[in-house]
C-alpha cells in the first residue's frame, strides 16, 4: 500500500475503505489505488464510505460526493431487491 502525498491528493478524491489498528485506507476514484493514512490525519468524525479531498494540505471530507455516493448505492440495492428478493 503507498502513502499518499499531497501532491497526488491535491487533485483525487479518495474513498475511505476501512479503518484499522490506526491507519485508514483509502482508494482513490481515478487509479481506483489502495494507499494508507494515519488515523491522526483524517478530519474529525470521518468513517468508512466518506469522500476525501486534500485541499492546502488539509483533509476534508466532501459531503456532497458522499451523499451522492451513498444515494447511488441505495438505488442499486433497491433494484436488486425488486429484480431477486432477498
Amino acid at each position: 500500500m503507498a502513502e499518499i502525498s499531497t501532491c497526488t491528493a491535491n487533485s483525487s478524491k479518495f474513498v475511505i475503505d476501512r479503518i484499522e489498528g490506526g491507519w485508514a485506507t483509502l482508494e482513490n476514484f481515478q487509479t481506483l489505488e489502495a494507499t494508507s493514512l494515519s488515523v491522526e490525519e483524517l478530519p474529525r468524525g470521518a468513517k468508512p464510505g466518506n469522500t476525501l479531498v486534500n485541499i492546502n494540505g488539509q483533509w476534508q471530507i466532501d459531503h456532497e460526493d458522499t451523499e451522492a455516493r451513498r444515494q447511488r448505492i441505495r438505488e442499486k440495492w433497491d433494484r436488486i431487491k425488486r429484480i431477486s428478493p432477498i
